[in-house]
């Protein structure tokens, strides 16, 4: 306390330091109310945001998904990180969708499926189910291309492991195959055979794949295009049989390559080959039908 010139006591005069630590602790307490007030507030938020997805859970089990969504979509607004809830959000979506289905409503639902899916596989990157789901709605959505390219995107980031770079050369492929665009869908599989060189199954794929474009591409394809999906599906098939014994199903497939060859030698009028080819299909037909009896006795 300071006295003023005359005696008196004056109101009383507070020293700097004095001052700066009671503002100093008046700070203090603020920052510590506040804090204290947020951390309370985020705490309600999540206990509501954990309590509208049990709400969503029950409206779900209970198939009315419309409601089951709207509780969804509340809880991830209170708690944007809820990743439980993007999923449940999306299956109910799901449930609803038409798949192949073009109506405002149906788009609506898929575009909302895959965009929770989406988010929650941008918290859970390694869920194979979330992926699985979001493959099935882009496929019955006809969006080939978006899958390709998140599939494609997953291989960049993930195609180190020789297994997985596999599996999703396959995906890729059957989206490609699916979209109609046989050209790219093979040469998918041909990468992944490429990988997987002592894979009967893998080798097996192609030449199914390519005797489906010759059958049923038939007078669509020309000569040369069909001479060669055939020789290139013989080759796969055969390296297949090879690999794996009693393969019956390749052996069956080599004996309906042969039948498409004598197609074409009798397409050109060589009637030599016609009847080499067409003998060549029986042989490989009875050898796969004795594959399978031995099959068949084993089991």
């Amino acid at each position: 306390m300071l006295v003023p010139r005359g005696g008196s006591v004056d109101r009383p005069q507070w020293s700097r330091p004095t001052m700066s630590r009671r503002i100093a602790a008046t700070l203090l307490l603020l920052t510590t109310v506040t804090a204290g007030t947020i951390g309370c507030s985020g705490e309600i938020s999540r206990l509501k945001a954990n309590y509208a997805t049990k709400q969503g859970n029950q409206f779900y089990k209970a198939q009315d998904f419309l409601k089951a969504v709207e509780w969804y979509r509340y809880a991830t607004y209170l708690n944007p990180d809820l990743d439980l809830a993007y999923y449940h959000s999306a299956l109910a979506y799901m449930a609803m969708y038409r798949p192949g289905s073009k109506h405002p409503k149906d788009l609506r639902y898929s575009q909302a499926a895959i965009t929770n899916l989406k988010r929650y596989l941008a918290i859970h990157p390694d869920n194979e189910d979330a992926k699985n789901y979001l493959l099935t709605v882009y496929l019955g959505a006809e969006r080939y291309d978006e899958a390709a390219e998140f599939f494609e995107g997953e291989l960049k980031s993930r195609g180190s492991d020789p297994a997985e770079a596999s599996k999703l050369m396959q995906v890729i492929g059957m989206i490609y195959a699916k979209k109609g665009d046989f050209d790219t869908s093979l040469e998918w599989y041909k990468k992944r055979a490429d990988l997987e060189k002592d894979n009967a199954e893998v080798l097996y794929t192609i030449g199914v794949l390519c005797w489906d474009k010759v059958y049923k591409g038939g007078l669509q394809l020309d000569l040369d295009r069909r001479t060669q999906l055939t020789d290139m599906g013989l080759d796969y098939l055969n390296r297949a049989a090879a690999l794996r014994e009693n393969y019956f199903e390749a052996v069956s497939y080599i004996n309906l390559m042969y039948r498409e060859k004598a197609k074409i030698a009798q397409l050109v009028g060589n009637n030599d080959d016609y009847v080499k080819y067409n003998a060549e299909a029986d042989k490989y037909m009875r050898q796969a039908l004795e594959m399978r009896k031995k099959v068949m006795a084993q089991k």
